[in-house]
């Protein structure tokens, strides 16, 4: 399932919980042109929970999106923050996903810090107090 919603003037949420069928991969697209119509910038919160693969064509999709978007990001966006709750890559492997969501190619592509939180409630109390202090 993926779902969006808006948290305030400049929160907006991402969840992707479990299997992705089609029209979430829509759903997400579609989610990312609504965020590039911001005039203010958000920190954009994206949870992950559960086995949540993407096929092949959402992901070129999403990729073509911030690829285009480069350029513009930093008008509607200020920070993203990546929330991996109860999320697993099969056969139960867990792990702390800090260190490579934070220095991820992905990241080091935006124009501002994308920061790993554990939890829900933690990631939006860092976009409160968003920016993140230097070397958190």
């Amino acid at each position: 399932m993926f779902r969006s919603s808006t948290h305030g003037t400049d929160i907006v949420l991402f969840e992707t919980i479990d299997a992705q069928s089609p029209a979430d991969g829509a759903a997400y697209i579609k989610a990312l042109d609504d965020f590039a119509k911001r005039s203010e910038p958000a920190v954009l919160i994206m949870l992950v929970k559960g086995m949540t693969g993407q096929d092949h064509e959402t992901r070129k999709q999403a990729a073509a999106w911030f690829k285009q978007n480069r350029d513009r990001l930093t008008v509607f966006a200020k920070g993203v923050i990546r929330v991996e709750q109860d999320h697993h890559h099969g056969g139960g492997h867990m792990h702390d996903h800090a260190e490579e969501v934070e220095n991820s190619n992905f990241a080091r592509m935006l124009p501002f810090p994308m920061k790993h939180a554990r939890t829900l409630d933690s990631a939006f109390e860092m976009a409160k107090n968003w920016p993140p202090e230097l070397g958190e």
